[in-house]
């Protein structure tokens, strides 16, 4: 099945997944999209409750996703792009946009998973918050490696 179809039926799929309604026939169905060690470390950092949505009272979202070496950041809603989400791991990277072997990492479906079962950590952030957010995310150093990048 082609990428753009099988992000699709993934995103109908957990699309109909409710609050406390994660069913035998919801995994089944996901397991039929999503390889199962991903499937598991997903469903993991959702039973650990590693995932933290920040969300500002002018309707901007992002998500940390505390993972097994380090804590991402996931972004759900970039509907202009043609993959609607972003995650700072090396696997987004790899395997979704170089590669397309994989619709989504662990962490974005993590957070898919978190949002529609209603399992996130919630933290409202004003801009002094977002701020600080930012400049935890992005680190001077990541901002000259990809501006060297850019020129090069």
């Amino acid at each position: 099945m082609p990428f753009t179809e099988l992000l699709h039926v993934a995103n109908i799929i957990i699309d109909s997944i409710g609050p406390d309604e994660l069913t035998d026939d919801s995994l089944m169905s996901l397991h039929a999209i999503f390889p199962e060690n991903l499937l598991l470390s997903a469903l993991d950092l959702v039973d650990r409750s590693n995932i933290i949505k920040y969300a500002a009272p002018w309707g901007y979202t992002e998500y940390e996703v505390l993972g097994s070496s380090d804590t991402y950041t996931v972004m759900l809603d970039l509907f202009l792009a043609e993959i609607p989400f972003y995650c700072s791991c090396p696997s987004f990277a790899i395997a979704v946009l170089k590669e397309k072997t994989h619709v989504m990492c662990k962490h974005i479906l993590a957070a898919r998973l978190a949002c529609r079962l209603s399992r996130c950590i919630e933290r409202t952030v004003g801009p002094v918050e977002l701020e600080a957010l930012f400049k935890r995310q992005f680190s001077m150093e990541d901002l000259m490696t990809s501006e060297s990048m850019a020129t090069t």
